[in-house]
This record gives C-alpha cells, sequence and structure tokens, in this order.
C-alpha cells in the first residue's frame, strides 16, 4: 500500500481546488444573511463584479429610475460582498439620507470601493450626474482587472518555479519507490539522514516566506509623488 502515497499526495496537491468564486446572491439572502456556507471569491473575482454593479447602476439610471430604484434593482444581481453594501445603500436612501458615508466607510475595509464612493460622493455634494460617474468607475474598475490579469501572467513563471523546486525532490522518493524501498526505510535509517530531512523541509519552508515575499515586494503598487 505504501507505493500508492506519494502518487495520491501528488494529485492531491496537483488538483486542489482554488478558492471558489461567488455567485450572485438574491436581495432577500443578502438581506437576511441566513445562508450556512458563503463561497469566498478571489480579489480579482470581486474587481469584476464590483464593475458589472457599476455598469448595472449606470444602465438603471440611464433608463429613467431614481439612484434609490436602481440600487435596490442591482442588488439583487450583486454578488457578494457587494450585496450587502448596497443593501446599506439602499436603505440610508430610501431614509432620504445621503449614502456616500455609506459608501465612504465600506471604501476602507474594500478599497476597490473607492472609485464608486468618490463618484457617489461627488454626485452628492457637487450635483454632478450619477449615471457617467458610475460608467466611469466601471471602466476604471475594468482596467485594474486587466492589469491585475497582466500582473499574474507576468509572475506566473515565479510561481511555477517554486511549485517546481518544492515538488522536485519528492523524485527521489518515487525513485526509492520502484527500487522498492519505501520512504521511512530511506530517511529512517540514521539519525543523519532524519536531520537532513528535517533541515530540507526547513530550508523550503523558508524559501517559500522569502519567495513570497519578493514577490510582493515586486507586484506591490508604487505611488509617485
Amino acid at each position: 500500500m505504501s507505493p500508492l502515497v506519494i502518487p495520491l499526495v501528488l494529485t492531491a496537491v496537483l488538483c486542489w481546488p482554488g478558492r471558489p468564486v461567488a455567485t450572485g446572491v438574491p436581495w432577500g439572502r443578502a438581506r437576511s444573511g441566513r445562508s450556512w456556507w458563503r463561497p469566498r471569491s478571489s480579489p480579482l473575482a470581486d474587481l469584476e463584479g464590483l464593475a458589472r454593479v457599476a455598469d448595472l447602476i449606470a444602465m438603471t439610471l440611464r433608463s429613467g429610475a431614481t439612484p434609490v430604484t436602481a440600487v435596490e434593482v442591482v442588488a439583487g444581481e450583486a454578488p457578494q460582498p457587494w450585496a450587502g453594501v448596497l443593501f446599506e445603500v439602499h436603505g440610508q436612501l430610501s431614509s432620504g439620507a445621503p449614502a456616500g458615508q455609506v459608501w465612504l466607510a465600506h471604501a476602507q475595509q474594500h478599497p476597490e470601493l473607492g472609485a464608486l464612493a468618490g463618484a457617489w460622493t461627488l454626485s452628492e455634494d457637487l450635483g454632478v450626474a450619477l449615471a457617467p460617474s458610475m460608467t466611469t468607475s466601471a471602466q476604471v474598475l475594468r482596467a485594474q482587472v486587466q492589469a491585475r490579469r497582466r500582473l499574474d501572467a507576468s509572475t506566473s513563471g515565479a510561481r511555477a518555479t517554486m511549485w517546481m523546486l518544492t515538488l522536485l525532490p519528492l523524485a527521489g522518493l518515487l525513485a526509492g519507490l520502484a527500487f522498492g524501498l519505501a520512504p521511512w526505510e530511506v530517511y529512517g535509517h540514521s539519525p543523519v539522514t532524519m536531520a537532513s530531512a528535517c533541515v530540507g523541509l526547513g530550508l523550503t519552508a523558508i524559501g517559500w516566506i522569502v519567495c513570497r515575499w519578493v514577490l510582493s515586494r515586486a507586484v506591490a503598487a508604487e505611488v509617485h509623488r
């Protein structure tokens, strides 16, 4: 049975599912929040969903709807976490109060909302038309989506190299299995081999930490003053 262990481990690592993308949440569910389990979406999917929200709000406003009606309609089609934000905005507008502060408060937790929060606040403070502002916000968000995709593509080689160098030592265990040697027979027959295996695991962990730090520094946004 032992020769099957490492192939199964390799298959599980390579086929491990990514973070699922959240689908649209109905208005009633977003309002009640009773679902037992909500899949978490990736940052890129959240950004794309927010761009669709901005587009839908702009389209609804152009059709003649008021802001409170537009937000209510779009909230029924919005994915999480934006459906909850729209519900709060709708509640604020329904009470006759401005909703710019609600957008700005959520933008502190979700920086992606900065474009929508700025456009909505500008419309309320200066009377700027809201539909063109939402359209511009959607264009800005889609530009950010494209930039992140290009960034992911440019760093995919480095991430693939990290995985390859991590999984490459397992080839030695597979070779040992080909000769009838179990992993514990390869590394467990002396204290030196056990120490070497522990050092190797430690260096692999350190390598992952350093590589992730280097990648995060490489893709970090640079502020020009």
